[in-house]
């Protein structure tokens, strides 16, 4: 049984997929249809179990650990669509706790708070293009160098005006992050919500993170050989 962790409202990180689905079955709003793809798509365990084996031996392997799963058909239909319609890539995509202490490129990261600190470069997605400006306080560190894409939250009405969230990628990089290296970045497909950290990413991109600008988890995604890890 592997560990779970998944960007989720109410609780993301659990023992297990066993304790995931009781868990969330039990609380309003907890399981949906598409929870388990979610929890397949960002952790290693899973990732790796599909690559290797496929979608039938991984339902099986899922089942065996939660047989109750087996009953939830549109679940299971729903991973089985995603897996025709997306092409797993060779890469790595975990999930983090924005407090957890990471290691990206052999640089150890107090959470995302550290990260967002220390970005060197900044660039805002305007009329589907990318302006970037330097933070007016920028504190680099010798070892490992950050750049932010983000893309501010929609606003529909007079209530969102004051809602000053962002969705957030971040890139890192051995050198010093040029606006090309961040050009380069700002042409991978984004999914919804401005995310970067999906099956699509040109492998010398990596690595990415994405944070949707709330909640407690942030998407993670390196390289296989990558040193990445939570402490």
């Amino acid at each position: 049984m592997a560990k779970i962790c998944f960007p989720h409202h109410t609780r993301g990180e659990f023992d297990s997929l066993n304790e995931a689905f009781h868990f969330l079955k039990n609380i309003e709003c907890g399981w949906h249809w598409f929870t388990l793809t979610e929890i397949v798509k960002c952790n290693i365990y899973y990732r790796d179990y599909l690559r290797e084996f496929g979608i039938d031996s991984l339902i099986k392997n899922i089942t065996y650990e939660v047989p109750e799963i087996l009953y939830d058909k549109r679940t299971i239909k729903h991973l089985q669509e995603w897996t025709t319609k997306e092409k797993l890539a060779d890469y790595d995509i975990q999930c983090y706790s924005t407090k957890d202490r990471i290691t990206i490129l052999g640089h150890t990261f107090d959470g995302l708070e550290d990260i967002i600190k220390h970005r060197e470069l900044i660039g805002k997605e305007f009329m589907h293009r990318l302006d970037c400006s330097t933070p007016k306080d920028v504190n680099p560190y010798p070892d490992i160098h950050i750049g932010e894409l983000y893309e501010s939250y929609p606003i529909f009405d007079s209530y969102d005006l004051s809602d000053d969230r962002t969705y957030q990628n971040y890139i890192f990089r051995k050198k010093n992050i040029t606006c090309r290296d961040m050009e380069a970045t700002f042409s991978i497909y984004h999914t919804g919500n401005f995310c970067m950290v999906n099956e699509q990413i040109t492998p010398e991109l990596l690595p990415i993170l994405y944070y949707k600008g709330d909640g407690n988890y942030m998407l993670l995604a390196t390289k296989k050989e990558e040193d990445c890890k939570s402490i």
